[in-house]
């Protein structure tokens, strides 16, 4: 019985030991970062894509594109948010003449806790890993080999890695900022973006979204209410014949986020889309839930949903530190809530989809009393708070 009692006494202190290191590494969440990626980003990036779209290219022309590190770290985190381990880590980047640096903060998903990481690459070898640090100290060079090797076995870094090659860039590095120029000679790689570009860009994707935003249209002036429930048009769009919503999902609810977003959606009403009449359409009779909503549906067509779901957080902490109406955990709902419709929609079959009968607004996301616990006077919720609150909504949505 000694020898028990030693070994429990044993395993109780090398359970101390590992927890202690655990919080001598790790920094609570107060000290993680917030990125700011304020909603005017996505006009600005829209327009990179509208600049840099491959319809717009000519053979044999030298293209340049001036990335801030501001930036550099908003896109590392729109990329790492497509792998759920990774989903809500947070980035600093720090750009100079010989190398890009990323400070990460890594969720443990444990007494809210971050771990602090620190890479480094150089513009040379841009898919391979330099240094690597963990809080502050330096890995030996097998463990960056290792992660190296690790990287290179992910299909998407493979991918990136071809296209890189395929581009051949040329690398010009600041303090703070990079460029990266090319010339455009490719017409296979052309064809291959075409179909990767969202559906604003390239004259067919724009034509088939002009064909979504006429109908919405003529929905709105054959409706004729001022206020009309988004519940009502989802049930006329699943009533249509031959809609595929993996298809054609990018173009139907890019329009539905055009109508309730109007300019503000990046595209200029009467100039790059029709005009729309006046009404708007509601959730829970709030002009502002359906925005969400319908705008988190389409994100959810251009990328990776967790991808989606983690630019609606980041909109979200932004409010929280830049306008009055700081964190909104009813729009956060809503961006669950429609992403899980998609989704849904895009399961069942088309004659399921045809039965498709939401009467009420709780149909579509939960009311108010749901999300009246996790109301903060506008702080950002944290990243435990967030996690309960999006897995509560989606228990509580009744479609799966």
């Amino acid at each position: 019985m000694r020898w028990l009692r030693g070994l429990g006494l044993g395993g109780l202190l090398l359970a101390l030991l590992l927890f202690l290191l655990f919080w001598l590494v790790t920094v609570p969440g107060s000290s993680a970062p917030r990125t700011i990626i304020p909603f005017s980003d996505l006009s600005k990036y829209r327009q990179w894509l509208d600049d840099y779209h491959p319809a717009r290219l000519e053979s044999g022309q030298t293209v340049a594109l001036s990335v801030q590190q501001d930036d550099v770290q908003k896109l590392a985190i729109l990329l790492a948010s497509t792998q759920a381990v990774l989903t809500h880590t947070q980035f600093r980047a720090r750009i100079t003449p010989d190398a890009l640096q990323l400070e990460a903060w890594y969720p443990t998903r444990w007494l809210d806790r971050f771990l602090p990481l620190q890479l480094t690459w150089s513009p040379d070898e841009p898919f391979r890993l330099q240094r690597f640090w963990i809080s502050g100290v330096a890995m030996p060079g097998w463990i960056v080999s290792r992660i190296n090797e690790r990287l290179a076995e992910v299909s998407a870094v493979r991918d990136a890695e071809q296209l890189w090659q395929t581009l051949s860039p040329v690398i010009e590095m600041g303090d703070g900022s990079l460029t990266f120029s090319t010339e455009w000679t490719d017409p296979e790689l052309t064809g291959w973006l075409n179909d990767f570009a969202p559906f604003w860009s390239g004259s067919g994707q724009r034509e088939r979204l002009v064909e979504e935003v006429e109908w919405v249209r003529e929905f709105f002036i054959a409706d004729g209410r001022q206020r009309i429930p988004l519940r009502d048009l989802l049930i006329a769009l699943a009533e249509r014949p031959n809609l595929d919503f993996n298809q054609d999902g990018s173009a139907v609810f890019g329009a539905l986020s055009y109508a309730t977003l109007g300019s503000v959606s990046g595209m200029r009403p009467g100039v790059d889309l029709p005009r729309m009449p006046g009404q708007r359409l509601t959730l829970h009779g709030r002009y502002d839930l359906a925005r969400h909503y319908t705008l988190a549906m389409w994100l959810g067509t251009q990328m990776n949903p967790d991808a989606a779901l983690e630019l609606a957080t980041y909109k979200e902490w932004s409010d929280a530190e830049t306008r009055s109406s700081g964190f909104s955990a009813e729009d956060m709902v809503a961006n669950v809530a429609g992403l899980e419709m998609l989704g849904y929609l895009r399961r069942i079959d088309a004659q399921t989809r045809k039965g498709f009968r939401p009467a009420t607004d709780d149909r579509l996301m939960p009311s108010r009393d749901f999300w009246e616990p996790w109301l903060s006077n506008g702080a950002a919720l944290n990243e435990r708070q967030l996690r309960e609150l999006i897995e509560s909504t989606r228990e509580q949505l009744p479609f799966k």
